[in-house]
């Protein structure tokens, strides 16, 4: 006999996009005995990484001014020193996220790019074919979110637009009977 561990390894993957380029992806890890073990996203973990990764590239970019910041309101997202970095870099105008003036709608994937297009999106071209480990796994995931165009985002925001006139059509009530796309799980 052969023992199995009882559940397929995983990575947990942040990625954040704009009209114009992708942030990402950031695996969620740390060093373990075995070498980088994932992690569980917490409130620390969050702002960290919004704090050197996200903040940091759009100040590269020179658009952090102008960027109106979306997510969804996850614990991680609404810890404290996560609420005060966003409201230091953007101000409570131009953030959507619970317990901000412009709250993130509770329960609304329809909302939210990243749930309704991009995991999906790369769970069909990441597992494409079998994946022999992890570092495999995170390889075809990062390629794979470098691959995707300028013009891709782009739709994909213009068809946000139009989820949000849908979802305002319909009183703020979930869309999925008028949409073909199944809601996508985690990367196992």
């Amino acid at each position: 006999m052969q023992p199995l561990p009882p559940h397929s390894q995983k990575v947990t993957v942040w990625c954040e996009f704009t009209v114009a380029f992708i942030v990402g992806s950031f695996f969620f890890e740390e060093i373990g005995p075995p070498g980088f073990v994932t992690c569980t996203v917490n409130g620390t973990r969050h702002e960290s990484l919004l704090r050197n990764q996200l903040i940091l590239a759009l100040q590269q970019r020179g658009c952090a001014d102008s960027t109106i910041f979306m997510q969804d309101g996850a614990p991680p997202h609404v810890a404290t020193p996560v609420k005060q970095l966003l409201n230091l870099h953007f101000g409570n105008d131009r953030i959507t996220s619970r317990h901000f003036p412009t709250a993130w709608p509770p329960r609304s994937p329809d909302f939210n790019p990243c749930d309704f297009w991009l995991w999906g999106y790369l769970k069909d071209v990441v597992y494409g074919g079998p994946i022999a480990n992890l570092a495999e796994l995170k390889n075809r995931i990062t390629q794979h979110i470098h691959n995707i165009t300028t013009e891709t985002l782009q739709s994909v925001l213009k068809h946000a637009v139009l989820r949000f006139q849908l979802i305002g059509e319909n009183g703020g009530q979930h869309i999925e009977h008028f949409l073909s796309k199944s809601k996508p799980t985690s990367f196992s």
